[in-house]
């Protein structure tokens, strides 16, 4: 018996990030699991139907294999899943935000520890096995200085108020 499973688009290093969240194998897909929130997200997503969706071919696809538990056995196995272009578009956004949030706590980490940025971006990108190229090298750095600098201004903003007190 097949696995249920769904596919959706999303982004080449939200690949990688999702393979390493569920401990996967990029060969037969993501296998999914509630006890984490991208997976919980990911199954309340998914939408049935009595006959197979019209869905169009994606440029990044990616397989994602749905668990089976006590209550949902009949549905999956009966009925067609899919997940519609619209619920696609926010789960992208929560794998996307899901993303950053990790990113936030490496630099977060690292930089507790001392390390330099240039060795947080590279220990990330190689822990989560996100091909280390010109691309996300610089994607990461600017996420970090974007971050940062929202940091200062916070700073200056709390610093401002309590001159004024």
């Amino acid at each position: 018996m097949t696995k249920p499973s769904i596919t959706i688009e999303l982004a080449p290093h939200l690949h990688d990030f999702l393979y390493h969240e569920f401990d996967s194998r990029k060969d037969g897909g993501v296998m999914i699991n509630s006890s984490n929130d991208i997976g919980k997200m990911v199954q309340a997503m998914v939408t049935v139907n009595d006959r197979p969706p019209k869905i169009p071919l994606k440029d990044n696809p990616i397989t994602l294999i749905l668990p089976i538990t006590e209550w949902n056995h009949r549905i999956l196995i009966e009925n067609f899943i899919f997940i519609p272009e619209w619920k696609q578009r926010m789960l992208q956004e929560y794998i996307e935000s899901s993303y950053r949030i990790r990113i936030r706590e490496y630099f977060v980490a690292g930089y507790e520890k001392g390390y330099k940025q240039d060795k947080i971006i590279k220990a990330f990108l190689m822990a989560y096995n996100i091909k280390n190229n010109a691309i996300n090298y610089d994607a990461v750095k600017k996420f970090d200085y974007r971050n940062r600098k929202r940091i200062v201004k916070e700073v200056n903003k709390d610093i401002q108020l309590s001159l004024f007190e």
